[in-house]
Formats: C-alpha cells, structure tokens, sequence
C-alpha cells in the first residue's frame, strides 16, 4: 500500500515564532524617533546530544511509538550537521492487517513494519526569539529546519531515502534545551514508490564544547 506524500507546513510554526520574536526590539525616544537593538542569541556549544520520545502516527497498520538519540555538531549559531540520528520503534498493530484478511481475504503490498532509522541532516536555524512568561520568566527559543539522508529497517527491506522537518527548540540554560521536532521520512522501495513516516517528537538536548565564544562572553 503506498501512501500519499506528506506535505509538511513549517511556515506555521515560523509564524509562531515570529509572532513573539525579540530580535529587534524599537524603544521610543524622547525625541519621538524609535531605537532598534538587536538581542544577542544563548550561544549554544560546538556539541550537543539529543535523547527524545516520539511517535509514528501515520501508519493505518500499526502505532509506533519511538526513542532516538542523536549527536550533533554546531559550525555557527547559523547551521550545523546532526552528524548521526537513530531511532527504535516499539510497534502496536491496529487489527487492520487482520480484519483485511478475514473479511476479503486481502494483503496490504508493503515493505513491512518500520523497526529503526538511521539519518543525517544539515541544520539551519535562521529564526530566533524570546518570550515572557507570566511577565516573570524569560525564556528563548529558535526554529531549526533539517534536511538530509535517511535508511530505513523494514522487517521486509532497508530503503533508503529523504528526509525533512521543523523543529523548535526552547533554551532551559546554557547547557540544556528542550526540543520538539517534526520530520517525514520518506523512504524510495527500489526507487518504485514512496513511503512517508510522519515523527512527532519531544526530547532533551545537551550541549558543550563553547570554545572561542565562551571566552568572549567572559
């Protein structure tokens, strides 16, 4: 069975962003004229580690439900390399599989259940912002978008692919982060068809190694 391609909408969470955005903030003057100052970004380390759990809500056959843990290496506050990427998929079936064969005694023509995915993606993280909580707490936060290669373990095929997504990343200090991140795989079965796997994911980042900025900041 294939499935139709996903189209992915980034834009909305760009716009959420933006909405709230510091990056540029205007103070009136008291001569009336407006003073822009732009906010300086939490720098984030040269490495980072990520551990996260998620889902692969897109399959009619069977729910998975995910742990990933990646490595990534940030060149600039601008982009960076998610080096290597592996997820496991604890799969539920549906029944659908079944009630398929009992009542039409049918199929599905696929590559089988999706076991485990190994990626890697070039990072660009061109928006960034900060937010007030409850006019208390300030927080920042900066969206990331993600592109890259990707294998897939089927139980029937290992196909490669491509994969793309969004994420948003919320600054807990200067070494932790939290991350949501959505991203479709989209696997090519001997080049003949696409296979999309929608990942939902919520996960904790660690990052180190400030090198030269850590110095500047002092």
């Amino acid at each position: 069975m294939t499935r139709r391609p996903l189209s992915m909408l980034p834009a909305v969470m760009a716009a959420v962003l933006l909405s709230g955005s510091a990056m540029a903030r205007a103070d009136v003057s008291e001569q009336g004229g407006e003073l822009y100052s732009i906010e300086k970004r939490n720098v984030l380390g040269n490495h980072e580690l990520m551990f996260s759990l998620g889902t692969l809500p897109m399959d009619a056959f069977g729910k998975g439900l995910t742990l990933q843990g990646s490595y990534s290496y940030h060149f600039s506050q601008l982009i960076g390399w998610e080096i290597i990427s592996g997820m496991w998929a604890f799969n539920f079936g549906t029944g659908l599989k079944q009630e398929l064969k009992d009542r039409f005694d049918v199929q599905p023509t696929e590559v089988g259940e999706l076991k485990w995915i190994l990626s890697s993606n070039f990072i660009f993280k061109p928006l960034y912002g900060k937010y007030a909580l409850t006019n208390d707490k300030l927080f920042s936060g900066e969206i990331f978008f993600v592109l890259g290669y990707c294998l897939g373990g089927f139980t029937a095929a290992i196909p490669s692919g491509v994969d793309v997504g969004v994420g948003l990343r919320m600054f807990l200090g200067r070494y932790f982060s939290v991350r949501l991140d959505i991203r479709d795989y989209m696997f090519l079965p001997e080049f003949k068809s696409m296979d999309n796997n929608l990942y939902l994911g919520l996960g904790l980042g660690l990052t180190f190694g400030f090198g030269d900025e850590e110095e500047v900041e002092k």
